[in-house]
C-alpha cells in the first residue's frame, strides 16, 4: 500500500483524508458488491465497465487487488469468486491502514 500520493494531494488537511477514507470504503464496498451481481447476472459489460471505474483509486493507493480489477475488465469470465473475495478483503484492510497511518 502507498500513501504517498494521499499525503501529497491533502497536504495535511486530515477532514480532506476523513473524507477520502469514508468516500473509499463506501465506494469500494458498492462497486464490489455491484460487479458479484453483474457476475450473478452474468453481464461481462458490466463488470468491465465496474472494474474500469475502480483502477485509478486502487492504482493511487498502490493496492495488489489492482491486477484482478485489470483482469474483470478484460477477461471478466476468466475471475474466480475467491479473487473477488481477496479483492474485499485487501480494500477493508487498506481502509484500516489509511486510519492507522493518518492517526484516525
Amino acid at each position: 500500500m502507498d500513501f504517498t500520493y494521499l499525503k501529497t494531494i491533502s497536504d495535511g488537511d486530515l477532514a480532506f483524508v476523513e473524507e477520502f477514507i469514508s468516500t473509499f470504503e463506501r465506494n469500494a464496498n458498492k462497486i464490489i458488491a455491484d460487479i458479484i451481481s453483474a457476475r450473478a447476472e452474468k453481464n461481462l459489460d458490466r463488470q468491465s465497465k465496474l472494474a474500469h471505474q475502480f483502477k485509478p483509486t486502487l492504482e493511487m493507493l498502490g493496492l495488489k487487488c489492482l491486477d484482478t480489477a485489470l483482469k474483470i475488465q478484460h477477461e471478466p469470465e476468466s475471475v474466480k469468486d475467491s479473487e473477488l473475495e481477496q479483492m474485499r478483503e485487501e480494500c477493508t484492510d487498506a481502509v484500516d491502514k489509511l486510519k492507522e497511518e493518518f492517526n484516525l
